[in-house]
């Protein structure tokens, strides 16, 4: 194994909060929940799962063997919080099972 597989391997060159299969899951149900894809031809045909994979095991692999990274913007801008993002769609998940739980009691 190369040097570079190894590191393709390990998934370095993935964002912290991207190198964990969960964390990923929870970051692109987020996604797919803040972007209403259904407005978008081409995305709305694509659920978070099928983006998931193809994003992280296709695309950002494609890139990062050919010395690309995706890191955080150093732009002096008033970014959104990705883990205020995060925190708010894990909170309608927790609401939406809480529903279901009180809606099942006899």
């Amino acid at each position: 194994m190369t040097k570079l597989d190894a590191w393709l391997k390990s998934g370095e060159y993935l964002p912290h909060i991207l190198r964990d299969f969960h964390d990923q899951k929870d970051v692109f149900k987020a996604m797919h929940e803040t972007i209403n894809v259904e407005e978008h031809d081409y995305s709305k045909k694509v659920d978070w799962i099928t983006g998931q994979c193809y994003v992280i095991d296709v695309f950002l692999w494609f890139m990062a063997r050919r010395g690309y990274t995706l890191q955080r913007s150093r732009a002096k801008q008033e970014f959104v919080s990705l883990s205020e993002t995060l925190r708010k769609s894990e909170d309608r998940h927790m609401a939406a099972l809480k529903a279901m739980f009180e809606r099942e009691s006899p």
